[in-house]
C-alpha cells in the first residue's frame, strides 16, 4: 500500500547489502551474492575532495562474513566505482551490487584518505534461511522466460499437507529473512510449525530471481501477477502438498492480487491482511487525508496537497500519461507520483475494479486488518466482507486486530505508528498468526 513513509515494505528491505551464490542441489538459479556492506551517502565535505564530476558512497560498516570485509574493504572507504560501472549514490550502488552473483569476481574501486585503491572481491553467497525444526527448501519457477526463486517451509512430518501461497505488499525487495525475525517470517514459520506448507515467490530480478529490474516498467501488475499464479501451480503439484487443500494470504496489495490469482487457479480460501477493496485513486485520497490528518499538517496547507495530489493522479492513473509527460510541465507533481512500483503497474491497478474481481472468486474470505494500520483504508474491511456477502453470502469473515500496524508488528495507534521512527524496531503481532491459524485449521478439518 501506499505510505508516505514508505515504511512497509522498507521494514522488510535489508539495505545492508547482503548478497550472495551458490547452488544447492536441484537449483537452477545461482545464488545471490553476499558483499556485506551498509552504504551510506557521502557527505558535502566528503564530495569536495572528490575530483570535479566523481561521485560514489561511504562504506559505513562492512559485515563479518562478507566478501568486502575478506577483501581488505573498511569502513570508512569511499567506492566510486564497481567493475566498470561508476556509482553515482547509495540507490545506485545498492542496483549494481544486486547484479552480483556468488562466485562472481568484481573489481571494487575505492579511495581512502588520500590513497586510491582497487580490491578483487571473490563474491560469497547469501546464507539461506533455515529453523531446526523446519525444512526450508529454495526452489524455482519459470515466469515470463526467466526463472524466479520460490522459498518454501515445509512441515518435517511425513504426508501430503495443506498450504499456502503468501502474496506481499508493494515495492521491489527480497522477502528472505536470514535470521526469521520479520513479521512474515514469524506468520509462516508459525503456519509451518502447524502443520501448513508456505511459499513465498520473490518478484523480478530480487533476491535470486532473474527477469528485467523490478522497477521497470515491464514489471507491471499483471506481469507479478504472473509470477504468485505460476508459483500457485507449482504448489499443487509437490508431493508433500494435498493439492484439494491449498490457501492463499494477501497482505497490503496482496490482497488486490489475490482473487485476480484465484480466479486463474482455484484456492480452497483466501485470507487478506490489511488490504482495499475500493478503487485506487479513490483509496489514495482518502488515505493521503487520513495520514495528513494524523501528521497535524494544518488544514489549509493539507487541502493543498490534497489538490495536487489529485490534479497529478488523475494524469498519472486515468489519463494514463508517463510520469515524464507530466513532471514536463508539473514538477511539483514528484512527490506525488512517486511510487514503489513502476508506474506501469500504478495504472493497471487503477484500472481495476476490485468489486467485480471479487465477485469471481467462489472460496471463503477472511478479512483481517489491524487497527492501528495508519496505510490501509480502515473503513475498507467491514465494506469488503459486506461486498463478498452481497455475491456469495455467508462465505466472508471479518477479523479485527486491536493494536496492529500494516506490517503485523504492535503500535498502540494509528497516529503511534505513523510517527515512529523507521529505525525503532517493531514487535510482531501474534495475535493474526493465532487467527489466521484458526481459520485455516477451521476450513481444512485440522483444528
Amino acid at each position: 500500500m501506499i505510505t508516505q513513509k514508505a515504511r512497509y515494505p522498507a521494514a522488510v528491505f535489508c539495505i545492508t547489502f547482503i548478497l550472495f551464490i551458490g547452488t544447492a542441489p536441484g537449483q537452477e538459479l545461482r545464488r545471490s551474492g553476499f558483499l556485506g556492506i551498509l552504504p551510506a551517502p557521502l557527505s558535502d565535505a566528503v564530495l569536495q575532495q572528490l575530483q570535479p564530476n566523481e561521485t560514489g558512497i561511504m562504506v559505513q560498516n562492512v559485515v563479518d562474513g562478507g566478501s568486502a570485509k575478506a577483501a581488505g574493504i573498511q569502513a570508512n572507504d569511499i567506492i566510486t566505482q564497481v567493475n566498470d560501472h561508476k556509482v553515482t549514490d547509495v540507490n545506485d550502488f545498492i542496483q549494481t551490487a544486486r547484479g552480483l552473483r556468488a562466485g562472481d569476481t568484481a573489481t571494487i574501486h575505492l579511495r581512502r584518505g588520500a590513497d586510491r585503491l582497487a580490491r578483487q572481491v571473490l563474491v560469497k553467497p547469501r546464507p539461506f534461511e533455515s529453523a531446526p525444526d523446519i525444512d526450508t527448501r529454495y526452489e524455482a519457477v519459470t515466469v515470463d522466460g526467466s526463472l524466479r526463486r520460490v522459498i518454501l517451509t515445509v512441515p518435517k512430518t511425513e504426508g501430503r499437507h495443506p498450504a499456502v501461497l503468501y502474496i506481499t505488499g508493494i515495492g521491489c525487495f527480497s522477502q528472505e529473512s536470514l535470521n526469521l525475525q520479520s513479521p512474515d517470517a514469524k506468520l509462516l514459520y508459525g503456519l509451518t510449525r502447524a502443520g501448513f506448507v508456505t511459499m513465498r515467490v520473490e518478484k523480478s530480478n530480487t533476491g535470486d530471481s532473474e527477469g528485467p529490474p523490478c522497477l521497470s516498467p515491464s514489471v507491471d501488475l499483471q506481469a507479478e501477477q504472473r509470477g504468485y499464479v505460476a508459483g500457485l501451480k507449482a504448489l499443487k503439484q509437490y508431493r508433500f502438498v494435498d493439492p484439494e487443500n491449498v490457501f492463499l494470504i494477501g497482505i497490503s496489495i496482496g490482497g488486490v492480487h489475490a482473487p485476480l490469482v484465484a480466479q486463474q487457479t482455484p484456492v480452497k480460501g483466501v485470507i487478506v491482511i490489511n488490504t482495499v477493496i475500493k478503487p485506487f485513486l479513490e483509496y489514495l485520497i482518502d488515505t493521503r487525508r487520513r495520514q495528513n490528518l494524523l501528521l497535524h499538517i494544518p488544514y489549509d496547507e493539507m487541502e493543498r496537497r490534497l489538490r495536487t495530489n489529485e490534479r497529478c493522479n488523475h494524469r498519472l492513473l486515468i489519463e494514463r500519461q508517463t510520469p515524464e509527460q507530466i513532471l514536463k510541465d508539473s514538477p511539483e507533481c514528484s512527490d506525488f507520483i512517486t511510487y514503489p512500483a513502476p508506474y506501469t503497474y500504478m495504472q493497471q491497478w487503477a484500472a481495476l475494479n476490485p468489486v467485480e474481481e471479487w465477485k469471481k472468486v467462489e472460496a471463503p474470505v477472511l478479512v483481517v486488518y489491524g487497527t492501528s494500520d495508519f496505510v490501509s483504508t480502515i473503513a475498507d474491511n467491514p465494506y469488503m466482507v459486506d461486498v463478498i456477502n452481497s455475491f456469495h453470502p455467508g462465505h466472508a469473515t471479518l477479523k479485527a486486530i486491536p493494536n496492529m500496524e500494516h506490517g503485523m508488528t504492535k503500535a498502540a495507534s494509528m497516529e503511534e505508528s505513523i510517527n515512529k521512527p523507521a529505525t525503532t524496531p517493531s514487535e510482531f503481532e501474534p495475535t493474526v498468526l493465532e487467527a489466521i491459524k484458526t481459520w485455516l485449521q477451521f476450513l481444512h478439518g485440522s483444528g
